[in-house]
């Protein structure tokens, strides 16, 4: 499931019945409660919980380099993606070719890997730590780019149209919890008692699955 951070904080003032149902947060209510967002998955990051972005980045391939290492320090100096979920090449005229993205059991049955073409077509994505590896089939001749979408750990967003990618079943934990992180905030709740202890205990059950 994919949200963003701007979608997630308007269920959440609804939730809390702040906003009506087609009505949206101000520019500045939303910025503020970015800010309770980034406390409240700071706080659940302390209990194990955690929160995904999905982001796209992109890197230069090497002529006849099959793998590259990505993360801090490594030959993709950038944040080490949990996950790859979708790549493309991109060559000198701006045409874009799709590439496959494959699991370990694929990739090992590619008989010769030393294959070479100017547009390699296939990525398998190996989750090291402290960094990651990225293997492209076929070895590339051109030092064309690789464009690819993942997904990485978020604890603190700095724009409302981040997407947040999460499990299923997360985005009513998220948008229930953080109704109840905006009105500690000084947010106004406009739900009477009941309906209040039953947002309580929804926000309890849903971020307990």
């Amino acid at each position: 499931m994919t949200t963003s951070v701007n979608d997630a904080i308007t269920n959440a003032m609804k939730a809390l019945g702040t906003l009506g149902r087609t009505e949206v947060p101000s520019a500045q209510e939303a910025i503020d409660a970015m800010a309770c967002y980034n406390a409240l998955l700071e706080s659940w990051s302390t209990e194990g919980l955690a929160s995904y972005v999905m982001l796209q980045f992109s890197f230069a391939l090497i002529a006849n380099q099959q793998s590259y290492t990505i993360g801090s320090g490594g030959n993709v100096n950038t944040t080490r993606p949990t996950d790859i979920v979708s790549a493309y090449v991109r060559d000198s005229n701006n045409m874009d070719y799709p590439m496959r993205v494959v699991p370990f059991d694929i990739w090992d049955r590619i008989g010769d890997k030393t294959i070479t073409s100017q547009i390699p077509d296939t990525l398998f994505y190996s989750t090291g730590y402290p960094l990651g590896t990225i293997y492209i089939f076929p070895i590339p001749l051109v030092a064309y780019s690789v464009f690819y979408d993942s997904t990485t750990l978020q604890v603190d967003f700095t724009n409302l149209t981040t997407a947040l990618s999460m499990p299923p079943g997360y985005e009513l934990a998220y948008h229930l919890n953080l109704a109840l992180q905006l009105m500690t905030a000084g947010y106004p709740c406009l739900l009477d008692d009941k309906a209040l202890a039953m947002l309580v205990e929804n926000a309890r059950q849903a971020k307990g699955n």
